[in-house]
């Protein structure tokens, strides 16, 4: 990519999850562009990087303009790594040398109006990467002086791996986020570049006769990208952690899922992970590497959990309550909730790295003390949280961080859970499934189109009714958070 002013541009790559680190803070390599970043996934803050083509594709020629979102004011800085895995700073840079960013809906724009240069794509071409760092002070390893000493500073990977160091130990002090964008040779659909010479008009393709059956006129033009629907689908009956009692039914949950939405809702693709297939890790690398491989800005993708969940105290301030909500991991423990459970905090960090598609989150799971055998839910003294009294409590395990998120513009998320924060989830007294997903698998088996919420509406009462006559006394109140700006298909 260039600028107009012959200025190279840039933006930095997040790939494969690394090893943990100390505050679980990863470094992630990809051997291909030899270049390493650091990621924050226990951040006091979100950050979002964005452009403004929603599929992150650009042709050459065309113009790109890059927007920064945070929740919490600081210092940003933004860098490019191109197709052959140069680094680059685009800010602060000698146009904008003022790289304090505020916080809330106020963007940074790249380029500013007025910069006097624009982002222009030009080869090298291929996969690139934005990458946006937001730290409470200016980084002395990014010297602003040496930054905006020419147009735009090449970095190296010495470089990123010092930032790295001096934020280490301090995860609450700054966030990041990054975004892939693909460049492309060519004017590609629509409108050509004023600077490229418009291509000849193609001839006509003439009509197919396909086998058996009708003759047909292709369509002009490169085919259309239809978009992808993936999923991940998660159960873990079976925990390591003696102290963690085991479940019946989650594994099944989860197979049950991705079986009826291979077969009827039209899925592209599924990674099912049960028992001791389902570690914290592997988990990780699932969301972070598979689906994001599997995936691109436009289609949608699906994460299904049925397991364990429960609340410990919250450590970095950014939760009302005071307690952060988590999944349980096959290899979750008990005695060390932070470095071994799945956070609310880190899960909705994840759920950022598929930035520009529709995401859907179900939890068959609840964070209440399930007491039961047909209850799911852990309580335990270690955790230093007192059994939850039963009410009308708002579900809450990623419904915060899900407003937070769309509040800097990652706006294409739902999440659908199976109980109130202060209930439990039933396993079925038939022992075949969990309750919301037996329905929800009837449900998706039927024939023509479901949406999310015609089926959260349907379920909300069939679950409700099965809770009351199975265990009388108690109550099970699915819950609904959308942020989709249309709905989504369940079954298309």
């Amino acid at each position: 990519m260039k600028t107009q002013s012959t200025l190279v541009a840039a933006v930095l790559c997040v790939l494969a999850a690394g090893p943990a680190v100390a505050q679980r803070a990863t470094i992630r390599k990809d051997s291909t562009r030899a270049v390493m970043v650091v990621t924050n996934e226990m951040p006091g803050f979100y950050v979002r990087v964005d452009v403004d083509h929603p599929d992150h594709i650009y042709y050459e020629g065309q113009e790109m303009a890059v927007t920064v979102s945070t929740e919490r004011a600081g210092f940003l800085y933004l860098i490019y790594n191109d197709a052959q895995g140069n680094l680059t700073m685009l800010f602060p840079n000698v146009a904008q040398q003022d790289n304090s960013i505020p916080a809330g809906q106020n963007v940074v724009t790249i380029p500013a109006p007025g910069a006097g240069f624009r982002l222009l794509i030009g080869p090298p071409f291929g996969q690139e990467t934005l990458k946006a760092i937001v730290s409470d002070r200016p980084l002395k390893d990014l010297e602003m002086k040496q930054l905006t000493s020419q147009p735009f500073k090449q970095v190296s990977t010495k470089d990123i791996k010092a930032a790295y160091v001096e934020l280490k130990g301090k995860p609450q002090a700054w966030a990041e986020h990054y975004v892939d964008i693909e460049t492309r040779p060519g004017t590609g659909p629509g409108k050509p570049s004023s600077k490229i010479k418009p291509p000849v008009k193609p001839p006509v393709k003439p009509p197919v006769q396909l086998p058996g059956g009708p003759t047909v006129q292709p369509p002009d033009g490169p085919p259309v990208e239809q978009p992808r629907r993936v999923g991940l689908f998660i159960g873990i009956s079976d925990f390591a952690d003696g102290a963690i009692r085991d479940l019946k039914v989650s594994d099944r949950d989860a197979q049950a899922m991705a079986d009826v939405m291979r077969s009827n809702c039209r899925l592209d693709d599924a990674i099912v992970l049960t028992n001791q297939q389902a570690s914290l890790a592997n988990i990780q690398q699932a969301i972070c590497q598979q689906l994001t491989a599997q995936s691109r800005p436009g289609d949608t993708v699906f994460i299904f959990w049925s397991g364990h969940g429960a609340r410990c105290a919250d450590t970095n301030g950014d939760e009302k309550d005071g307690y952060d909500e988590y999944l349980v991991p096959q290899d979750g423990r008990l005695d060390d909730v932070q470095n071994t459970m799945l956070i609310d905090d880190t899960f909705g960090r994840w759920i950022q790295e598929l930035d520009g598609r529709k995401v859907v989150v179900i939890l068959d799971t609840c964070h209440s003390g399930g007491q039961n055998a047909q209850e799911k839910g852990i309580y335990s003294k270690a955790l230093g949280v007192d059994q939850p009294h039963v009410g009308g409590v708002r579900f809450d395990f990623l419904d915060g961080d899900l407003q937070r998120t769309k509040d800097i513009g990652q706006k294409e998320t739902a999440l659908m859970a199976s109980s109130m924060a202060a209930q439990v989830s039933f396993e079925r007294r038939e022992g075949d499934l969990s309750t919301l997903t037996y329905f929800l698998v009837d449900q998706l088996g039927g024939a023509g189109s479901l949406t999310l919420p015609a089926a959260f509406e349907a379920l909300k009462a069939q679950v409700a009714q099965y809770v009351e006559t199975n265990f009388p006394g108690t109550t099970q109140t699915p819950v609904l958070i959308d942020n989709t700006t249309s709905p989504i298909l369940l079954r298309p």
